[in-house]
């Protein structure tokens, strides 16, 4: 017991000792570096260091900008389902799928054919995507798709109302409406969004700068910023998120289960394209402007 008490104070003490002579060895190094002066490497690497450029500064700020035009194009897609609510119904696995349901919306397009539409530009969609889809009414039935030119919305309002008189004739409901909107050339709109919105960017820009009390500088860097569509379109019943959207990259956020891939009708809305940018934007700052931000 007493050899084991003595080993360890012999090891504090060697510590102890350790130390002390580190200490003595440490300080004789940094007086022969003194006294001989510091090798040219190491100089040259604290120069080096000391040269090297400071981080860069400046001002980012997003620029929003929205560019519109009257619509060449459209398409209106309606949504048919049944009148009473209930699950999908088995289809007759002799007869020819889809023969049921385009004869169901036949008085639709009867309809629509009868307010100044040529038979060429309705097209009647089926399948389990649409008979599968519970939305404000029952189960779907079929989406009808008219193409229009030169679009008005008192056109296509009453283009509408036309098939939904059709629908109720088979006491089928109109549930759902979109509408999209387009034109031969989109890089104008594109380029005037664009525009818009790099200038958005450097008026917030410049109220940045004086906010921080310095001098802005010019533009260095951007960048393009998707623009967030499912917050755009949700309906009541959910996310109703178009795939098809004219003059812009498709949305690549899913439609949330409805078989409309265009955006919403809006009655209140012009027919209108509108193509939105969004750009963030960095500014230098220039280094010479004495800086007192504003309190």
């Amino acid at each position: 017991m007493s050899m084991t008490i003595g080993s360890r104070a012999f090891a504090r003490s060697n510590r102890r000792g350790g130390v002390a002579l580190k200490g003595v060895f440490l300080a004789g190094v940094l007086v022969l570096v003194s006294a001989a002066g510091v090798p040219a490497g190491v100089v040259a690497m604290a120069q080096s260091e000391q040269a090297a450029p400071a981080p860069a500064q400046g001002i980012t700020t997003i620029g929003y900008g929205k560019s519109s035009a009257p619509a060449e194009t459209a398409e209106l897609q309606m949504v048919v389902t049944q009148e009473e609510f209930g699950p999908p119904r088995a289809p007759d696995p002799e007869a020819t799928p889809g023969a049921a349901e385009r004869d169901a919306v036949g008085p639709m397009v009867e309809g629509l054919q009868a307010a100044g539409v040529a038979e060429e530009d309705i097209s009647v969609v089926v399948g389990a995507v649409i008979g599968g889809f519970y939305g404000p009414g029952c189960p779907g039935v079929a989406r009808v798709d008219v193409q229009i030119d030169a679009p008005t919305q008192e056109g296509i309002a009453a283009l509408i109302d036309a098939g939904t008189v059709g629908a109720a004739e088979e006491n089928l409901v109109v549930s759902l409406v979109g509408v999209g909107y387009g034109v031969s050339d989109c890089e104008p709109l594109e380029r005037e969004a664009r525009e818009m919105a790099f200038a958005d960017a450097g008026t917030r820009a410049e109220l940045q700068a004086e906010l921080m009390g310095v001098e802005l500088g010019q533009a260095v860097a951007a960048t393009d910023l998707p623009v967030n569509y499912a917050g755009a379109f949700d309906a009541y019943y959910g996310p109703l998120v178009p795939t098809q959207v004219s003059c812009s990259p498709p949305s690549p956020v899913p439609t949330g289960g409805s078989p409309v891939s265009v955006p919403p009708f809006d009655p209140t809305d012009a027919a209108e394209v509108n193509v939105y940018a969004q750009v963030a934007v960095t500014y230098a700052i220039e280094t010479a402007a004495a800086a007192t931000p504003l309190s």
